[in-house]
């Protein structure tokens, strides 16, 4: 027979249990159940088991099905549970996994972790391993307060600055490269206040709402004020063209090894991409992570020292 494993990382609301077992399902058939190292109601990490799978195939399209399950059951409970598909792993290589599998009792396997369905035989025991580390940076009292003093000269009152600073600030605290991307792109959205388009555009697209408005294409009165509506907001650039408006001022500075603009560019598609369900890899989403941080400061910065002017376009 066969069984199932997936790890699972467990925030904020947790099941309110002093076990380290939560069954879900035990039946002839099936046993479904969430188990961790201690009590469940404390745990950060657990994994989501099943067994009672006549093959290794079944197994594996058994737990595609669960994790669909888990992930609406703990919508519908208030549960915070991550599958950790957009992280990375700490590993052992393969020569120290098989030292390391020739110490212990044979039924014992050390494996390294991954996100998603494992398969094992069920006799056999799973064993996995965590490295973690965490930092604080510290930064000297006499840089802030220098830091400060220069800001009494410099900083311009700004509820958009206010906002993105806020945002900023959050991200710090982001769980998983994902969410951090987000945050800070919205974060610089926060800056943006989209200007007008020229006026022989605001021009030609008043006329069209107009024609939309007149037009017996769309039969219904109401969709067809709604149409018109959305034409005339072609009057304002985009909010992405406003962000591009604003990160030029950044320039001749670069990120990653890439002016400002392309930069930006590469981001706000990881994050159209992200927002719209075609999820690229973590990696490309990693891998824009910490300039993106930067990028993020010096704009804020930018905008406390010399708001934008919607108009300067």
């Amino acid at each position: 027979m066969y069984s199932l494993r997936v790890p699972v990382t467990l925030g904020g609301a947790r099941p309110d249990t002093d076990g380290d077992t939560l069954m879900l399902v035990e039946s002839d058939e099936e046993r479904v159940w969430i188990q961790a190292s201690g009590p469940l109601k404390d745990a950060t990490r657990a994994t989501f088991r099943g067994s009672g799978y006549a093959t290794d195939t079944a197994a594996e399209a058994r737990g595609t099905e669960l994790c669909s399950t888990l992930r609406l059951a703990a919508l519908r409970a208030g549960l915070s549970v991550d599958f950790m598909e957009r992280q990375s792993f700490s590993a052992l290589s393969e020569h120290a996994l098989a030292a390391v599998n020739d110490t212990v009792p044979q039924n014992v396997r050390v494996i390294n972790e991954h996100a998603g369905v494992r398969v094992h035989l069920s006799e056999e025991e799973l064993v996995t391993f965590t490295m973690s580390a965490e930092a604080h940076v510290l930064s000297p009292p006499t840089n802030i307060m220098n830091c400060f003093a220069d800001a009494l000269h410099e900083a311009v009152p700004s509820d958009r600055a206010h906002l993105a600073f806020d945002l900023f600030s959050q991200a710090s605290r982001a769980q998983g490269a994902d969410t951090l991307l987000l945050t800070l792109v919205s974060a610089i959205e926060a800056l943006v206040v989209p200007a007008k388009v020229s006026k022989s555009e605001q021009e030609f697209v008043a006329l069209l709402a107009q024609q939309v408005e007149k037009s017996d294409v769309v039969q219904d009165s109401d969709r067809r004020a709604a149409l018109a509506n959305r034409v005339r907001g072609l009057q304002n650039e985009t909010i992405r063209a406003g962000a591009k408006r604003l990160v030029r001022r950044l320039e001749p500075r670069e990120y990653g090894g890439m002016k400002a603009t392309n930069f930006f560019d590469r981001v706000y598609e990881l994050r159209s991409r992200l927002s719209h369900g075609d999820a690229p890899s973590w990696r490309d989403v990693g891998d824009v992570g910490s300039e993106l941080g930067r990028f993020t400061r010096d704009l804020i910065d930018l905008e406390f020292t010399s708001p934008d002017s919607a108009d300067s376009i």
